[in-house]
């Protein structure tokens, strides 16, 4: 008996949509960040960041960096508006970290599908990714998501018709991590952003990874 080859076709497997994080999981832009604050440190009466307080924050959440450093909630938007802004002066410096670019044609070649969630501007992942030859991406979602990002991450789903189990998450902090269990979604975790190594796994996320060829590993296996 011949084998149907329509039917072979739509029984084979379908790869999952793979959704990344822009700071601190494709793009190195946290030491831009920190410098753009320390310029405004006299302004808002702290003072600047040095390596160990910097280290120092990557174990804390976004609400205990807002506490500690007595930043008024209501200034978060103006705040996070003038850094945006500030860093897409800078964006040309702005380095992805080591595998990425390799790791996302990879993906591309494989008929992956690739998309990013930021709280980012558009523009300044857009820029970033223009300017590292990088422009493959099927999305860009940005939505501001400080304090958490499940309502970003199902008005993604929603938007892009996605199903949970279709979806692989991949980011840097444990709010990444905290979305995705909220969702129902499988999240890899890396642990050369924001997070600390300790945080992240204390978080339990579905995989924790430290380098950019552990996650092709895990998405094609």
């Amino acid at each position: 008996m011949s084998t149907n080859p329509a039917s072979v076709a739509s029984a084979a497997p379908v790869s999952p949509t793979l959704i990344f994080d822009f700071d601190g999981t494709l793009a190195d832009t946290l030491s831009a960040i920190i410098r753009i604050a320390n310029g405004h440190a006299r302004e808002y009466h702290v003072t600047p960041l040095g390596e160990k307080d910097v280290e120092n924050l990557r174990g804390m959440s976004n609400i205990e960096i807002l506490k500690k450093y007595h930043i008024p909630f209501v200034k978060l938007p103006t705040l996070i508006l003038r850094t945006q802004k500030e860093l897409l002066q800078r964006i040309d410096q702005v380095e992805l970290f080591p595998g990425i670019r390799d790791l996302i044609l990879s993906l591309k070649r494989r008929s992956f599908g690739l998309g990013i969630l930021t709280s980012n501007s558009r523009e300044n992942v857009q820029k970033l990714l223009r300017a590292r030859d990088l422009d493959v991406f099927d999305f860009i979602h940005a939505e501001s998501n400080f304090f958490g990002k499940t309502r970003a991450l199902q008005h993604l789903l929603q938007k892009r018709g996605l199903r949970e189990d279709g979806v692989i998450y991949i980011g840097d902090e444990t709010r990444d991590i905290e979305a995705c269990q909220r969702a129902g979604i499988a999240v890899i975790a890396v642990t050369w952003g924001f997070h600390r190594r300790d945080v992240l796994r204390a978080k339990n996320p579905t995989y924790l990874v430290d380098s950019a060829v552990e996650i092709e590993n895990i998405v094609t296996a």
